[in-house]
């Protein structure tokens, strides 16, 4: 018997079928394969990434020295992420003068597994970034036709927040849950900063202030990132099982290699590998890429051919371009008082009072918000530099715990053309496919805005009566956004406004990939709001074809 003849797993090749196929299995492709299978459609999603339990992460965590945010979950060879807490990042070439420490999840369920729950909405004004400031490039869309969305998307994720909050953005509904109640740390730090002018409300949180849609209320155990352990904070396996039990087949460690598509530009199929080597295809009339804004613009420039030499749906050169994130400082303090951080979930208190402006004009808008999390390792590392050792050390790291405290600030990027991903096919990673190179750097814009935050920070910190002030250097957000922006101008952009590929009318994408400008608002919520939206887009082209 040849070998060709013999039966090796590895070699089989599968062919599936759907009529809708979706890439990826975070919120938007979670949300989006619900939403379809609502209406009766037959949806496959495909995950590279292996499927996980609770359980099995906070044991992760458990027993991980590290300190990266992914470091209790798994890292297979076949779906390989970035790892930066074991050193240089192996998985992503980084170039200019920036290097992000960046982190997403390959699992099912995606990041949200890991994230802190913020679920914001972006300000009218971000969607007309050029029209009011000058600066980046419009939006196809107004706040005002996604609004309804985001109020959908609020319902799904179940967001809790304060109806009373002057946030200045317009609402048509109330938030489903009522706010989660502040720490007595954000109480007392927010107090203090209001007689110096400074306005903290509640933060709009996809976490359970009381039960809801099956899941428990909130009970505080601060590790909302990297893991909520009850299921009180919303990941993407809600809609996962949701979509699941409506039919959706839900296949992990499938990793899609390429789209092919006709000579007409309809895209026809995507071939997959399985973690044991074996090979399928998947058919249907309509795909979707939800893989996030470093592996969905990968993925079109992989599926290279004779009729697309530059890759899917890069007529207009921008795929891969136009990478953001949003940058991020934070002051670390030693307050005069005991405030006992660390109890409570993450973060329950924002200020808005520098995210919109004419100041946009010269310099990036910035949010700002508490951080009740607990840092214990750098109290250690501080006392043994100190050269204590126990029983000194151990009073040093408790006394020093009661009176520390950290406020966060992340603040808007501009796109350039200059900041993106391309792909490097003579190497490869630990799948074999081409290594992802990103090339990154701040602009006039954002380091203005880095000398506005550091002003701030300086006088909190002087406001609050620090004993001592840890004030870091810049770093990542994880907010992986603008790869391939939606927009008007097929030469411009990569989809229409609802997502749909201006080159293949038959391939949607899904996520922050798709935002033209990214505000102050973290990603999420505006994710889900978009996805509605390209889900009734799907649609209506799927009852008309």
């Amino acid at each position: 018997m040849g070998q060709s003849d013999q039966n090796d797993e590895t070699n089989v090749s599968e062919q599936l079928a759907a009529e809708v196929v979706i890439v990826g299995s975070g919120v938007a492709g979670a949300l989006c394969a619900y939403r379809l299978a609502l209406a009766g459609v037959k949806v496959l999603v495909l995950e590279a990434g292996p499927r996980i339990t609770r359980e099995s992460v906070v044991q992760g965590f458990k027993s991980q020295p590290l300190l990266d945010l992914s470091a209790g979950y798994p890292n297979p060879h076949w779906a390989p992420r970035p790892d930066w807490g074991t050193g240089a990042d192996p998985y992503i070439d980084q170039a200019g003068s920036t290097i992000l420490q960046m982190e997403y999840l390959r699992v099912v369920g995606g990041t949200t597994w890991q994230w802190s729950g913020s679920a914001l909405r972006l300000r009218p004004e971000d969607f007309g970034m050029y029209s009011r400031f000058r600066h980046g490039v419009d939006w196809p869309i107004a706040y005002d036709q996604l609004e309804t969305d985001y109020a959908e998307a609020e319902k799904e994720l179940g967001v809790s927040g304060d109806p009373a909050a002057d946030t200045g953005l317009p609402r048509s509904t109330p938030f489903p849950l009522p706010p989660v109640p502040p720490s007595y740390a954000e109480k007392w730090v927010a107090e203090r900063l209001h007689s110096a002018g400074l306005s903290f409300t509640a933060r709009p949180v996809a976490r359970n202030s009381l039960p809801f849609d099956g899941r428990s209320q909130c009970a505080g155990f601060g590790t909302c990132s990297p893991i909520c352990p009850t299921g009180a904070q919303y990941s993407a396996m809600v809609h996962v099982d949701k979509a699941q039990r409506l039919g959706v087949r839900v296949l992990e460690n499938c990793r899609v290699e390429r789209l092919h598509a006709d000579t007409s530009g309809k895209i026809r199929s995507v071939a997959f590998t399985r973690s044991n080597g074996s090979t399928g295809t998947a058919q249907g009339a309509l795909f979707a890429l939800a893989a996030n804004g470093i592996e969905t613009p990968r993925l079109l420039l992989m599926s290279v051919s004779e009729r697309y030499p530059h890759g899917l749906a890069n007529s207009s050169g921008q795929v891969g371009r136009n990478f953001m994130d949003h940058p991020g400082l934070y002051v670390r303090m030693e307050l005069p008082e005991a405030v006992y951080p660390g109890r409570g979930p993450i973060t329950t208190r924002q200020c808005l009072d520098y995210c919109q402006g004419s100041f946009r004009r010269s310099h990036a808008a910035w949010l700002m918000d508490t951080n009740n999390t607990l840092d214990l390792h750098s109290l250690t590392e501080e006392a043994l530099s100190r050269g204590l050792w126990p029983p000194e050390l151990d009073e040093f790291v408790r006394q020093r715990a009661r009176h520390q405290f950290q406020i966060d600030a992340h603040m808007e990027q501009l796109p350039h053309l200059d900041n993106r991903i391309t792909l490097d096919w003579t190497r490869r990673d630990r799948a074999g496919q081409p290594r992802i190179r990103l090339n990154y750097s701040y602009g006039d814009y954002e380091k203005a805005g880095f000398e506005q935050i550091r002003g701030v920070f300086r006088s909190i910190s002087q406001t609050l009566g620090a004993r001592s002030t840890h004030l870091s250097e810049p770093f990542a957000h994880h907010h992986l956004m603008g790869t391939t922006r939606m927009g008007f101008d097929p030469h411009r952009s990569v989809t229409d406004a609802h997502g749909r590929t201006h080159d293949h009318g038959n391939l949607f994408l899904l996520g922050s990939s798709l935002f033209p400008t990214v505000g102050t608002a973290n990603p999420t919520l505006t994710i889900a709001a978009l996805t509605l939206r390209s889900a009734r887009a799907m649609l209506r082209q799927l009852q008309s074809d």
